[in-house]
């Protein structure tokens, strides 16, 4: 094949993924039209708007995930949004930049679809830059911005030098969107003549789906009350929406630096969540959303069948493991990430010394650190360490993906849960496990809005505070009491000291010195007291300080 016939081949193989350029229909326009879009969606969109206001001439903005996450059908909401010839979403009017792009203004290139993987190392970006150079010159109007969405980006495996060819081929009056499965392949701006973009946001991280978007984009139990509460709940989350915005309240008052809004108010927030906003009726639906969530929640569900998905789940992990994972961190035995993601499926959030994993997989502790780091760049594997301890023996490793919990876990142990939904088996030890799991997955969003440091865990005389989050001395400490664990729970928030924390400051090991506070100790509950919902107030008076239970499912909800 001769070298300009291959070039048309990339230019013809982009006319058939951008319909739009000469029909107004497009198969996989129409199929995401359908969908309810996820919170991430309109936090990107809201960037961009934002930008587009602001007249920012050109902006790359780069979205990074797992593979099957979801990064494809968010990029194709966002040009169904732009697009003048569709109406998506409908909750997006108040966007200036909706519906404003005519169709010949937006390329869309699938680069792992298009074969640019084929090419020889350093040819794949020249491709590209034919094609984008095709598009600019003989399909958008030579005035006014353009668009180009670039996914799987990382297929190119680019260095310095194709991340600058990439940068000059986007012009000044270009808005680039950028996918790929782990941040670094996608930072740009360290590049010498970035110069000429004014604005780079992200890598951002698409995580799986948390309880709320589930909510929102998969329903609830009770269907005569769904999309009033949903619509309820999209504004509590936000100011900018008519009513109430309680969790956005408690989200702000949470953040140790948010001088207009405090702790007390974020308090006196989930009181009024619970007490006022919400009836008997809905608090239920919740409670058993929570539960559905366990089951269901972390990814998209575009198969009707429970086989199916667990099938394609397990093996997109798979896959996003020994291949882009692997490919990433150099690592020579990408089997050794499938193992240590096992031990956080069977070990859920148990303390483990890392010798004993060391032990289990082979491999020395530097290596073990090295891999638990390239999970945790990848969102695939947390580690929570110890709030007490300077140096690091110990870890508590949790799986970001409830299902993944279930599809690495021995059949014996979640027997019960092999489909999403509900059975007449009970198995609480393991649903114990997928609550303490999805919490801690929970707490890390919480951690990364209020920006602290990370979700940390400390052992007490009397038990384990699971969570804990802090920044310059306001301390967080959240205690999960689910069944079968429920007892002695208030106890164990009482007896947390905060004082026992010790942190080292960035990149020394020299400790920061911190007067720790903790101005109310959190229990994370599945069952209220009775005294509680008598009293009508969710905080209760303890020698250990002021303790307020939280409903697990208010607790995901603020996350």
């Amino acid at each position: 094949m001769s070298e300009a016939s291959h070039g048309e081949d990339f230019i013809a193989d982009a006319e058939q993924h951008n319909e739009w350029w000469s029909d107004d229909s497009s198969t996989k326009l129409d199929r995401v039209t359908g969908l309810t879009p996820r919170s991430d969606f309109y936090q990107i969109l809201k960037n961009v708007d934002d930008s587009h206001t602001s007249d920012d001439e050109s902006l790359v903005y780069s979205i990074y995930g797992q593979t099957g996450i979801g990064k494809t059908t968010v990029l194709y909401q966002l040009i169904a949004t732009l697009l003048e010839t569709t109406s998506f979403p409908n909750q997006s009017t108040d966007f200036d930049i909706a519906s404003s792009v005519s169709p010949r203004q937006i390329l869309y290139i699938p680069l792992e679809e298009s074969l640019y993987h084929l090419e020889r190392p350093g040819d794949g970006i020249q491709r590209l830059t034919k094609v984008i150079d095709y598009f600019q010159s003989r399909i958008a109007p030579r005035e006014g911005r353009k668009y180009v969405f670039l996914d799987d980006i990382t297929t190119l495996e680019l260095d310095d030098e194709a991340k600058s060819t990439l940068i000059d081929a986007i012009d000044s009056e270009t808005y680039a969107f950028l996918t790929g499965v782990v941040p670094q392949p996608l930072k740009l701006e360290d590049i010498h003549n970035t110069d000429t973009i004014s604005t780079f946001e992200g890598p951002n991280p698409l995580l799986p789906m948390k309880f709320i978007d589930t909510l929102e984009t998969q329903g609830i139990r009770n269907s005569e009350v769904e999309s009033e509460l949903a619509e309820k709940l999209k504004g509590f989350r936000s100011k900018d929406l008519p009513g109430p915005s309680p969790i956005k309240t408690v989200r702000d008052g949470f953040k140790p630096v948010e001088p207009e809004v405090t702790i007390d108010d974020a308090v006196n927030a989930l009181n009024e969540l619970y007490f006022e906003h919400l009836d008997t009726a809905e608090k239920d639906d919740l409670h058993a959303a929570a539960r559905d969530y366990l089951r269901k929640g972390g990814v998209l569900h575009q198969s009707g069948n429970p086989s199916i998905r667990n099938e394609l789940t397990k093996s997109n992990f798979l896959l996003f493991l020994y291949k882009e994972l692997a490919k990433y961190g150099s690592i020579q035995n990408p089997e050794n990430l499938h193992r240590l993601s096992s031990i956080a499926a069977s070990r859920a959030g148990d303390e483990l010394q890392y010798t004993e994993i060391s032990d289990q997989i082979g491999v020395d502790r530097r290596t073990i650190d090295d891999y638990l780091d390239v999970l945790d760049r990848g969102i695939a594997v947390s580690e929570s360490h110890d709030y007490s301890l300077r140096r690091y023996r110990r870890t508590r490793l949790y799986l970001r993906n409830p299902r993944h919990l279930v599809l690495l876990s021995q059949r014996q142990e979640h027997h019960g849960f092999e489909n999403d939904e509900q059975q007449n088996t009970l198995n609480h030890e393991f649903e114990y496990k997928l609550a303490r799991t999805v919490a801690f997955d929970h707490a890390k969003r919480l951690a990364y809005y209020t920006r602290t440091y990370d979700v940390e865990y400390t052992e007490t005389s009397t038990g384990l505070v699971d969570y804990i989050l802090h920044r310059d001395g306001t301390v967080l400490p959240f205690v999960l009491s689910y069944h079968p664990y429920t007892e002695d729970r208030a106890q164990v928030a009482a007896s947390f000291d905060p004082n026992t924390g010790q942190h080292t400051k960035s990149g020394t090991e020299e400790l920061e010195d911190i007067e720790y506070d903790a101005p109310y100790r959190f229990i994370i509950t599945d069952s209220l007291p009775k005294q509680i919902i008598e009293d009508r107030d969710l905080v209760s008076e303890n020698d250990g300080g002021e303790l307020c239970h939280l409903p697990y499912w208010l607790f995901l909800l603020i996350c």
